[in-house]
């Protein structure tokens, strides 16, 4: 009862009182709403993202987390400031509401990106995630940039791998200011403007099965790895087919880990043949000779440890990213490794031979470029390098050698360059840079060094591929024996490939007619064919099946010494404190990250 007329008198004192009166009434009104609904107070609007945008992109020091010097930093910085300014001064990423649809998407891409090899910590994910449920413009707008920043790293990783910009342009993200900056703007844009942002970003990586397959065995080297791999087998003698040897019973337990051999139950010291088929498969897919033979080679393969591995598969994809993504329809892909060449076409393994590569002294190189003819009874033009160090010394040995291999000598690489008799020269007069100016030329013939098929793609590497008269090379496990070019194990079926078989005229017997004459004859592919020249350490057959090679140039080092030094650098503060950890290749997105991974399936 008293309640009412209180209110009433409060009302009507209040009316008659004055100005000032009504003026802090409202002041205390505006504050009772402010204090009981502050979310009214800190809506976020497009006007504020914009200018916390603005004033984020005039900020002289800015911390992001994994990058190691304000030289960097400043780079990031200008970096973005041309991205944004370019792009109307909004946010790309975020709204009035948060992280829109494509932020989720490349999060959720972020976050599972260690199925790639890659490392979600140098993506920002951590400082991400703290700031994926911002509620304030400016930490939307940190949440803006740190996800645009993710987006061209990983674009940039995706595309053309890691250690590609660590050894061409350490700077990674700018190298030249400008040219940089506004190639990633056109990037940006034609990313934020696909219809369909998730096959966007599934694009960016490799499509090829051979990518595919290394992909989708990595996670389980990586639980063989994690369950503690195997146990190494002790060295000793050769172990045959039948014998018996303390060391099968181990053997069987290490190759039935690996899914070699199905059961290894027994403790039979007897090598029988269950375990025979298993070693002669091991052997296949580790590039050893597969004579079932239980030797020191053997061993040393059985006792690389999963954990090297998942380290080995880790960088064969990124060599798959620093290649060519599109192979083509028909090509043909080296693997120098490997010692093997196939002959693609619509995905399927059309043609497989063993090849011979390039000595440590002559590696092979890795590139891709165009096939463009067959060069049938070719010529062999002797490179200069190989007169100076090898035939000069072969020559003052015997003067008749040039002769005997059917080489001609002409006295320089003019047109008027005549031909000298080498019998009128006192070799052991001859200097090799003397030697070098000379013009060496092999005649036709089964004696020629490039046998009677030449594979043409012109390159500054002076590479092709070859036939050769030293066939027994092709009988050994490693095979890297030639001065840099390629030599086929069956060139007359990678013709018949190239140029369409049978049903285009050109089946190996043609060829071979052809070759037949003994008259050079130049046969131009009416379409030239990629040939992809690969250094794959691992690899998979038609079906899947993984294969671990020797790493003969011992680049794997190099790429495991950048890869594996980054692999332990972790973000783990809003202030961008770097942890060292050791990795072990997972991240957890908490729960209160709302990402719908469904947009990854």
């Amino acid at each position: 009862m008293n309640y009412i007329p209180s209110r009433i008198t409060l009302c009507n004192s209040f009316n008659k009182g004055s100005i000032l009166q009504k003026t802090l009434l409202s002041i205390v009104i505006l504050l009772c709403a402010l204090l009981h609904c502050p979310g009214t107070a800190l809506a976020v609007t497009a006007e504020r993202l914009n200018l916390a945008l603005r004033d984020r992109l005039e900020q002289t020091s800015i911390n992001f987390s994994d990058i190691q010097t304000d030289k960097e930093a400043n780079k990031m910085q200008r970096w973005l400031a041309v991205i944004y300014t370019k792009t109307g001064l909004q946010p790309l990423w975020v709204t009035t509401d948060g992280p829109g649809k494509k932020a989720e998407i490349l999060f959720s891409v972020l976050i599972n990106s260690e199925a790639d090899g890659l490392i979600p910590e140098q993506y920002h994910v951590n400082r991400i995630t703290s700031l994926w449920n911002s509620t304030t413009p400016e930490e939307l707008i940190d949440l803006d940039t740190l996800l645009t920043l993710a987006f061209i790293t990983y674009a940039h990783d995706a595309q053309e791998g890691r250690t590609h910009s660590r050894k061409s342009n350490p700077d990674l993200l700018v190298k030249d200011e400008d040219t940089s900056a506004f190639y990633k703007l056109a990037f940006i844009k034609t990313a934020l403007s696909a219809p369909d942002f998730n096959q966007f970003m599934d694009s960016l990586l490799p499509s090829h099965k051979f990518y595919r397959n290394l992909r989708a065995a990595l996670p389980r080297y990586q639980v063989l790895a994690t369950a503690g791999g195997w146990s190494p087998v002790a060295a000793g003698k050769s172990i045959h087919p039948g014998e018996q040897d303390s060391r099968i019973p181990a053997i069987g337990k290490r190759l039935q880990i690996e899914g070699f051999l199905q059961s290894a139950t027994t403790d039979s010291p007897v090598y029988d043949k269950a375990l025979e088929q298993a070693v002669i498969q091991f052997q296949l897919r580790h590039g050893l000779t597969s004579d079932g033979v239980i030797g020191k080679s053997t061993i040393t393969a059985m006792n690389i440890p999963a954990e090297q591995k998942v380290r080995q598969i880790i960088i064969n994809l990124e060599r798959w990213r620093e290649e060519a993504h599109d192979l083509g329809k028909k090509y043909v892909l080296v693997d120098i490794a490997g010692f093997t060449l196939k002959g693609i076409e619509n995905d399927m393994v059309m043609l497989e031979m063993p090849v011979i590569v390039g000595t440590q002294l002559h590696e092979t190189p890795v590139f891709s470029d165009l096939i463009q003819y067959i060069d049938l009874n070719p010529y062999w033009n002797i490179p200069p390098s190989i007169a100076r160090n090898e035939l000069l010394a072969d020559l003052r040995k015997n003067p008749q050698y040039l002769n005997k291999e059917h080489i001609r000598l002409f006295s320089d690489r003019t047109s008027e360059a005549r031909e000298i008799n080498p019998l009128s020269i006192d070799w052991n007069q001859v200097s090799p840079n003397q030697m070098g100016q000379f013009v060496l030329r092999q005649d036709p013939g089964k004696w020629n060094a490039l046998g009677a098929i030449k594979f043409v793609f012109p390159n500054h590497f002076n590479v092709y591929m070859h036939d050769t008269p030293a066939q027994a090379y092709f009988k050994r496990s490693n095979r890297a024996f030639s001065h840099g070019c390629i030599r086929l194990g069956n060139p007359l079926k990678l013709a018949e490939f190239l140029l369409g078989g049978s049903e285009k005229g050109w089946s190996s017997e043609q060829v071979n007619k052809l070759i037949s004459t003994g008259k050079r004859t130049i046969i131009r592919l009416p379409t030239p064919l990629p040939v992809h020249i690969t250094y794959q350490t691992v690899t998979s057959d038609q079906n899947g099946i993984i294969s671990f090679y020797t790493d003969i140039y011992d680049r794997d080092q190099q790429l495991e010494d950048i890869l594996f030094k980054l692999q332990h650098i972790d973000t783990t503060t809003d202030k961008g404190m770097v942890q060292v950890r050791k990795s072990n290749f997972s991240i957890v997105t908490p729960a209160k990250t709302k990402i719908d991974n469904s947009l990854r399936q």
